[in-house]
């Protein structure tokens, strides 16, 4: 598959936020920290491996939901280390952080949900397919934590040799260097973003889901929001009956349908599901007259307005 942006080649950061700890969203965040001094707010999951991968403990912060962070610029805190009284008090050995009013934008950190899958694992993934139904009456992202641990990262294992494909044994390369490539099965508690900046805020929400209450009374309401569009919806921990489509277009309004959205995690896979069609879902959010989907290419900035 191509790469666009390699970890090595990743030269500054001075944040990195991580939505949960599985193999396509943690690897390569210790080695961006490492290598730049980036703060890392991630669960405690996330946080744990990258403290036993190397990452200095001044640069972790363990959350889980609710927290309020302010962010501040490189130029700052250049500031702040030539001129220890713009730092907060704080704790003797904890880390320290520039005065508040030095921010230049926060963080509200939420508690949200990964997505469920379909039973098939289709090749490709249509946002209007229609799911209704469960295997159990107990079906939950459990199913999620015991299936990657028992098949997907064991699928070396369990499928025939001569059925791998080259994208199989890419996948299972990858996941079999434990060292390189941090993660865990279990997602540790997935998380969403809503950054701040004075009146406007962006809200990144990583996988297909998330709790009713949390997205309704959610404040400041994004102006643009990154949503994740693959898998099954996952609402309020249970398997949404309908298409990813219709979550999404419910999600948007309970959010106060923002201007601009921004899909993510429909990326091109090595193998089953390959691909996201989300023209269903893109259709839907955009019936509310009010929001636009933004589409963008690979490795191209672009300027959000905001």
């Amino acid at each position: 598959m191509k790469t666009y942006l390699a970890v090595d080649d990743i030269q500054e950061a001075d944040y990195i936020f991580i939505s949960h700890a599985h193999f396509d969203h943690l690897p390569g965040a210790d080695r961006i920290a490492i290598k730049t001094g980036a703060i890392v707010i991630a669960n405690g999951e996330a946080i744990n491996l990258l403290r036993e991968a190397g990452v200095p403990d001044h640069q972790l912060f363990p959350v889980q939901g609710g927290e309020r962070i302010p962010l501040f610029t490189r130029e700052t805190w250049s500031k702040a280390k030539a001129d220890p009284s713009l730092f907060s008090p704080g704790l003797p050995g904890a880390p320290k952080r520039p005065l508040d009013e030095l921010a230049a934008l926060s963080v509200d950190v939420w508690p949200s949900l990964h997505c469920m899958m379909p039973a098939d694992h289709p090749e490709e993934i249509d946002t209007a397919t229609v799911y209704k139904g469960s295997a159990s009456p107990y079906s939950c992202t459990l199913d999620i934590t015991i299936g990657m641990k028992y098949g997907l990262l064991k699928i070396g294992e369990l499928m025939p040799p001569e059925k791998l494909t080259p994208g199989h044994r890419s996948f299972i390369e990858y996941v079999s260097d434990r060292k390189r490539n941090v993660f865990s099965h279990c997602d540790g508690g997935q998380l969403m973003y809503n950054f701040v900046m004075g009146e406007k805020a962006l809200l990144w929400s990583a996988h297909l889901g998330g709790y009713e209450g949390i997205l309704k009374e959610l404040q400041p309401k994004p102006d643009i929001a990154i949503m994740a569009i693959a898998g099954r919806a996952n609402l309020n921990g249970r398997p949404f009956d309908g298409s990813a489509a219709e979550f999404a277009a419910m999600k948007v309004g309970w959010l106060g349908n923002p201007a601009k959205v921004i899909w993510c995690l429909h990326d091109e896979a090595c193998m089953a599901p390959r691909r996201i069609h989300t023209g269903a879902a893109t259709k839907a959010v955009e019936e509310n007259g009010k929001t636009k989907v933004l589409t963008m290419d690979f490795a191209q900035p672009v300027e959000l307005g905001i």
